[in-house]
């Protein structure tokens, strides 16, 4: 793991954007083995684990919406497919050769895209969040920190969403001294 991932979460952190993250107690980048010994893990780190978890959530609660967008595009697409191939089909046993079979069968490509792209955007925007909720996770164990959040998503009625969380850390014995 990276070593700017923990100071990312620390309070003693100077981010530069020409030298990125540094200590603000040694001005220098991070150079610890596994852990830092005066890291300090208060309000920037209940704000990415905040933060993060949000994200994760929010996400997540898209799935059911992408997945029946995914179906419902999929089965569009398939049959204009379908469609054009009964419609060549049928004007070639009249003795009609036709482009417009081929022209609909391509017509079939756009809602094939409408299908596949919100999906491999829910793809990816799964594991981006995962590997960052991941991350937090791994550091808080390491530090010996445990934590429970209860998330509640909030729409208004101009569909602004906005989030309530309470966050419950607790420092618990296992840390790796």
């Amino acid at each position: 793991m990276d070593n700017t991932n923990h100071c990312i979460l620390c309070d003693n952190k100077i981010v530069d954007f020409k030298t990125g993250v540094l200590c603000n107690l040694t001005n220098r980048k991070p150079d610890f083995q596994e852990k830092c010994n005066v890291i300090k893990l208060d309000n920037e780190f209940k704000s990415k684990i905040t933060e993060t978890n949000i994200e994760y959530e929010a996400v997540l609660k898209t799935r059911i919406d992408v997945y029946g967008n995914f179906i419902l595009f999929l089965l569009i697409a398939l049959a204009v497919f379908i469609g054009g191939f009964l419609f060549g089909k049928y004007v070639l046993e009249i003795g009609v050769i036709s482009t417009v079979p081929i022209i609909i069968i391509g017509i079939g490509i756009v809602p094939l895209g409408m299908a596949f792209g919100p999906l491999n955007h829910y793809l990816s925007s799964v594991k981006i969040a995962k590997e960052k909720k991941v991350n937090i996770d791994k550091i808080a164990r390491l530090y010996g920190y445990d934590y429970d959040i209860k998330i509640k998503h909030l729409k208004d009625s101009l569909g602004n969403k906005s989030h309530k969380t309470n966050l419950h850390l607790k420092k618990t014995s296992n840390s790796n001294s």
